[in-house]
């Protein structure tokens, strides 16, 4: 483990985990958290397990993004020598507002049915572990309200707090994607790279991802229901 990086989602995490791949790091991001050690945040979560981030995370280059974000602290006690990246946005309003624009795109405040097809249906279709994404940001944020405003400040200001208070000042950038290569390279030790800096998850691409997901989830779930009809079918013709 060479880099933490313990900002909270909406800070540029998705563009800092791309870029560190740019780097030639191999990063584990919010994706490879719930997929690769699904089984093991589970436990940690809802079982009381004490983390085992050596076995974790030890053939990995860099983490961003929740869960490994607020446990930041003992990821940095398993490996000291790692640097660790704070993302930050301009304020915490603007950091605000994103967060609870992520939030109701993913239909946390929509309609019964939005929240059937959220919590059931994409589960069931997609093998996702949609109510595990509940866990986390609950322990990151305490709550999953989008109008509670305040709270998430809150949780926002005093975990960039803790993070600084934590972390020695020689091992911690505290970064925000705006500034580019620069900053970033020079505190990695790394080369500057042609290319310009990414740009991942910008306004509307989280929308655009659960849209994705809901019309392929309903697309197989047709599929089931068709085939389903079809074999009640095919039994009431050969026994009525």
């Amino acid at each position: 483990m060479k880099i933490i990086c313990a900002g909270l989602s909406k800070t540029g995490t998705k563009s800092i985990a791309k870029a560190l791949q740019v780097l030639g790091f191999s990063v584990f991001d919010f994706i490879e958290h719930i997929t690769i050690h699904h089984d093991e945040w589970v436990t940690i979560y809802r079982q009381g397990k004490t983390p085992d981030f050596l076995s974790m995370y030890k053939d990995v280059d860099a983490v961003t993004d929740l869960p490994a974000a607020i446990w930041f602290g003992e990821i940095h006690q398993t490996f000291p020598e790692a640097k660790v990246i704070l993302s930050v946005r301009d304020n915490e309003d603007v950091w605000l507002k994103s967060w609870v624009e992520a939030q109701l795109a993913l239909l946390r405040k929509g309609g019964f049915f939005e929240r059937m097809i959220w919590r059931y249906i994409i589960p069931f279709t997609q093998g996702l572990d949609v109510p595990f994404f509940d866990d986390i940001d609950m322990a990151a944020y305490g709550t999953l309200r989008p109008e509670s405003t305040v709270l998430y400040k809150k949780k926002y200001r005093e975990h960039n707090e803790r993070v600084q208070a934590v972390i020695p000042k020689e091992s911690l950038l505290i970064f925000n994607v705006k500034q580019g290569w620069k900053p970033l390279c020079e505190f990695l030790g790394c080369e500057i790279p042609e290319q310009e800096f990414p740009r991942q998850n910008v306004k509307g691409e989280g929308a655009k991802w659960v849209n994705s997901m809901i019309t392929d989830a309903m697309i197989k779930l047709f599929v089931i229901f068709a085939v389903f009809v079809f074999l009640i079918s095919g039994f009431c013709v050969m026994f009525f």
